[in-house]
């Protein structure tokens, strides 16, 4: 073929390249709504901190409002995806534990907004915002349980064998549900109006899902400590995810201290009366043992701290974390391992934990904006869509199809 021939050729196929919109769409990951989750936990932190000054709730408010936005953009473009390209979301399901396992990073950023509805819109504008939260909330049950469950079910049919090797990923659905519990002792703690009447079945429920999800987590992490002392860690590109194992033991330790006040210092319990639980007396005990265990989970919690963010800082010496979506999961894990020590604080009216406190949130927000700051970058050079690695292999498949041509061309002639 004469050059020109090839350039004319060449010009003629690139009108027929996918455009950039419907690449970024197929590529779109339900990893960004990690962003929504930690944009989430820094606005309730921010929200929660023993040490307010005047602007805080202002700032709380606006990543709130932001929050709202990128959960938005990311469900339309999630939609989008699903009608245009049905077939590879189905296949991403089944060929990848970690895309599967990313499905309840959605579920876990909607709650995010259930909280806010609670602390904020409810504290502000009254009643109806209180209703709102507490049918969202039960919305999000179902949609928490329904996903873990099915990944279970998932994972056991279809990817659990010994040769394929479990991502710290797995952990989400199960964050997904005790964050539920969470949540729920989050709106009825600060929902304003909250009866004793509709906030006991939210208690009751929420420590089920604790205990759904915190004791499945142990098998969770049996299973992945084996891996990480016969096989090691993670591929060094997501590494960041290995944070994600501090979750299940931060939302527990959390989910528990909120229902154990609520059952006492919101006297729900004493309002309600019924039966030998449901008491005022049963209600101060219970917040101790909640204390207790909390206390427990950190402990263990503290260990894949550790664990984790060895690798993660030793990576980074080296040289050999590149920059990918995944920098996102340092930063929820922490934030409710943070909320976990604000309400300790609270507990134990401890300086010490309230100063920790402040200082955690300032280290996620110095995390928060340099993973912003770069993937925008990488938004901006289409690095973070996909876009050059799908124009590169376009060519490179033209490249192929055009010798094809020309051999079979030579052995014609």
């Amino acid at each position: 073929m004469a050059p020109n021939d090839e350039d004319e050729g060449t010009r003629r196929l690139g009108s027929q390249h996918t455009s950039a919109l419907d690449i970024a769409i197929k590529n779109f990951s339900p990893i960004w709504f990690s962003i929504s989750m930690d944009t989430g936990i820094i606005s309730i932190i921010m929200n929660l901190l023993p040490w307010q000054f005047n602007g805080l709730g202002i700032l709380a408010t606006i990543m709130f409002v932001w929050n709202l936005v990128l959960f938005s953009i990311f469900t339309l473009i999630s939609i989008a995806r699903l009608f245009r390209h049905g077939r590879h979301v189905q296949s991403e399901l089944y060929d990848s534990t970690e895309q599967m396992s990313y499905q309840a990073a959605p579920a876990i950023a909607y709650l995010t907004l259930v909280a806010q509805v609670s602390l904020t819109c409810s504290t502000a504008w009254g009643h109806r915002f209180t209703i709102l939260a507490y049918v969202l909330w039960w919305i999000g049950l179902v949609w928490t349980v329904t996903l873990c469950s099915w990944s279970v079910l998932f994972l056991s049919k279809y990817h659990f064998t010994e040769n394929k090797r479990l991502p710290p990923a797995i952990f989400f659905p199960l964050i997904g549900v005790i964050t539920q519990g969470t949540v729920g002792g989050l709106v009825v703690n600060y929902s304003a109006g909250l009866s004793a009447t509709l906030a006991i079945p939210i208690i009751i429920v929420s420590f089920m899902l604790i205990g759904y999800s915190f004791f499945l987590s142990i098998m969770y992490y049996t299973i992945y400590f084996h891996q990480l002392l016969t096989v090691g860690p993670p591929q060094k590109a997501t590494i960041p995810s290995m944070v994600v194992t501090i979750g299940p033991l931060g939302q527990f330790a959390t989910s528990i201290q909120l229902l154990g006040t609520a059952a006492s210092s919101k006297r729900l319990f004493a309002d309600y009366n019924q039966g030998t639980f449901l008491t005022a007396s049963a209600a101060e005990s219970l917040t101790t043992i909640c204390v207790v265990l909390a206390l427990m989970a950190m402990g263990f919690g503290f260990l894949w701290i550790t664990v984790a963010w060895y690798h993660v800082v030793e990576s980074l010496v080296k040289r050999q974390l590149p920059f990918s979506l995944t920098w996102w999961s340092l930063i929820f894990p922490i934030g409710v391992y943070t909320t976990a020590l604000l309400n300790l604080s609270k507990a134990m009216d401890s300086s010490g934990f309230r100063g920790l406190t402040a200082a955690l949130l300032v280290f996620l927000l110095i995390v928060y904006f340099v993973n912003l700051f770069m993937t925008a970058y990488r938004i901006f050079t289409g690095h973070a869509l996909g876009v050059p690695q799908e124009r590169e292999q376009e060519k490179e498949e033209e490249r192929n199809r055009r010798h094809q041509r020309s051999v079979e061309n030579s052995s014609n002639a």
